[in-house]
């Protein structure tokens, strides 16, 4: 069997602007660690820890009462949703149980496909066996390079590239319903490496794919233009928007159970709507802020807003199907009404 070369973004999709306001996200990113186990250069990991830490960044897991909130919110929310996607501003498998979240997570049924986002490299036997049987549906995994050279140079992390390629061909081995996804990005590759990858990967995983390398955090510059503005981090086209989609479908929840309106990491706490701990995720949904910000993008009035304004990231994966922009006018009576 060989792995399909595609893309882990779903293009199989709506039009958006056809079908909001929604009753229920479509996604929602859980962040359950803010701890990593590598310093990729273009992360903010990478930072002066102290740094960080003056920003008001936290170096934590999430407790797990707060997940369990998260979790037991979704309930509320007439539908399913589509996804929720286990990522954020650390490695998540940091987080001892993660599998118990996912299990969690599948037997309330709040969402359709449950996934993880890793670097793959805590994924032991005993790990990756309680992440299949708990339900997960896909697990992506993000290489920083294909020699532990090139993770010593990307990710200042001295690690055995052959244990997490045998840890990653038993993955495939145990890994029922789940599908494995393998990724690297083309910064990452030495020239001509190309088919090495693809040679490496495509008898032990379901999806392999070479991303482009794009801005995709707030805090993330374009290193002398290495992060390129003019391609989508899927090798597509940039489509020219003002009008950000995130807020319609998108949200996310930290290690400390913050709520934030879209998906790009490093957000500011004061962007945040609420949090689980005081409020509901289904009244935040449906809160006076978030419709404020949704009006703001929908006025293509971004550029005025403190954080919207500065930020490309939502550029970096957007699909004709989710572009707001020629149906703004039209919407705008729609929210204004909720």
């Amino acid at each position: 069997m060989s792995a399909e070369i595609k893309p882990g973004f779903n293009y199989d999709r709506k039009k958006l602007a056809d079908i909001i306001p929604l009753k229920t996200p479509f996604t929602f990113l859980l962040a359950p660690s803010h701890v990593c186990n590598l310093r990729c250069f273009y992360c903010s990991q990478a930072k002066d820890r102290e740094d960080l830490i003056k920003d008001g960044f936290r170096f934590k897991l999430m407790d797990y009462d707060v997940f369990l909130k998260f979790a037991k919110q979704l309930k509320r929310f007439p539908d399913r949703l589509k996804l929720v996607f286990v990522s954020g501003m650390g490695e998540p498998l940091m987080h001892k149980r993660l599998p118990d979240m996912i299990a969690r997570l599948r037997n309330l049924d709040v969402a359709e496909r449950l996934e993880i986002f890793t670097n793959g490299l805590l994924l032991t036997k005993e790990t990756s066996e309680a992440l299949v049987d708990s339900g997960l549906t896909r697990i992506r995994v993000s290489l920083q390079g294909l020699t532990s050279k090139k993770y010593k140079e990307i990710s200042s992390a001295d690690i055995s590239f052959e244990d997490l390629r045998h840890n990653l061909a038993y993955f495939f081995k145990v890994r029922k319903q789940c599908k494995l996804y393998v990724k690297v990005i083309d910064v990452a590759l030495e020239p001509g490496e190309e088919d090495k990858f693809y040679d490496m990967f495509r008898d032990v995983s379901d999806e392999m794919f070479i991303e482009s390398f794009v801005p995709y955090q707030l805090t993330m510059g374009d290193y002398d233009n290495a992060a390129g503005v003019t391609t989508t981090v899927y090798g597509d086209k940039i489509l020219s928007a003002d009008v950000c989609p995130e807020p319609f479908f998108n949200w996310q929840i930290d290690v400390d159970g913050n709520i934030y309106p879209c998906c790009p990491l490093g957000l500011p706490k004061s962007f945040s709507v609420g949090n689980v701990n005081h409020s509901t995720i289904f009244d935040m949904w449906n809160g006076e802020k978030a419709r404020q910000l949704r009006l703001q993008l929908l006025g293509k009035q971004r550029s005025a807003h403190y954080v919207c304004g500065s930020c490309r990231v939502f550029l970096s994966k957007l699909t004709p199907a989710d572009r707001l922009d020629d149906d703004a006018d039209r919407l705008i009576p729609l929210f204004e009404k909720l």
